[in-house]
């Protein structure tokens, strides 16, 4: 199957500035034509291999590359503005279809807490929800102790140290995190409503918002299924460099 991607005739997004930090979040609802389309485009590749090398808890199959380039096309000019883009380029990125599997009892301690996908500024992930139901969006997170809403490279040792002395202190988070805890506060929370999209820089401290009792299941025409793209951007000066 070859899915090509054309927005929805009643698309509408808004940006908002979460935090004491402002980060933006692009919040798009509405966001395909035809998400029922990509919903059996998944099934037909049923089952997914286990997710490798990566803090998802669940599985993951490879997205139909017409629709990523489709949406990359005419996502450009609004990324561009939303992130303060203008003057770099796509160097590179990742695209999968993923379902959220794990049982809480299984999970690495990286898994139960709010994590980066990287300090970069310049990388982006855009989230598509394709599930039926809402069965838990996205929340964005503080860290009390240092403030920190998002983890830089400057700022990544700092926050390493101090989250190591937290989880002896308080102990490991139990389960997904789905709200504040005695380290991080939830500053902003996204229900995962279907065929909205969310684009937010990916070293925004961010997690899945499961519930104690998720179920996990691996079905993706009833399971927690998402399209994941991620995208890097560099300046334009150090490609030529």
């Amino acid at each position: 199957m070859t899915l090509d991607f054309r927005p929805h005739t009643q698309i509408r997004a808004r940006t908002d500035l979460i935090g004491a930090e402002r980060s933006p979040v692009l919040v798009i609802d509405n966001f395909t034509a035809e998400p029922a389309a990509l919903v059996e485009h998944a099934a037909a590749l049923a089952p997914f291999p286990p997710a490798r090398d990566t803090f998802y808890p669940g599985l993951r199959a490879p997205a139909p590359m017409p629709f990523v380039q489709a949406v990359h096309a005419y996502m450009e000019p609004a990324l561009r503005a939303v992130f303060g883009l203008a003057g770099h380029d796509v160097l590179s990125g990742g695209w999968d279809f993923s379902l959220a599997t794990w049982p809480p009892a299984t999970l690495t301690l990286r898994q139960r807490m709010p994590h980066i996908d990287s300090t970069h500024p310049g990388n982006l992930a855009l989230l598509l929800y394709l599930s039926p139901v809402d069965q838990g969006g996205a929340g964005f997170y503080r860290h009390r102790s240092t403030g920190y809403e998002t983890v830089s490279e400057a700022r990544f040792d700092r926050y390493e140290a101090a989250l190591k002395a937290e989880v002896a202190r308080f102990g490991e988070p139990q389960g997904y995190i789905c709200g504040d805890t005695p380290i991080f506060e939830r500053i902003a929370d996204y229900d995962a409503v279907f065929n909205r999209l969310l684009v937010y820089r990916s070293r925004n401290l961010h997690a899945a918002s499961l519930a104690a009792g998720f179920p996990g299941n691996p079905d993706p025409r009833s399971g927690r299924l998402t399209l994941n793209l991620f995208l890097h951007y560099r300046p334009a000066a150090s490609r030529a460099a």
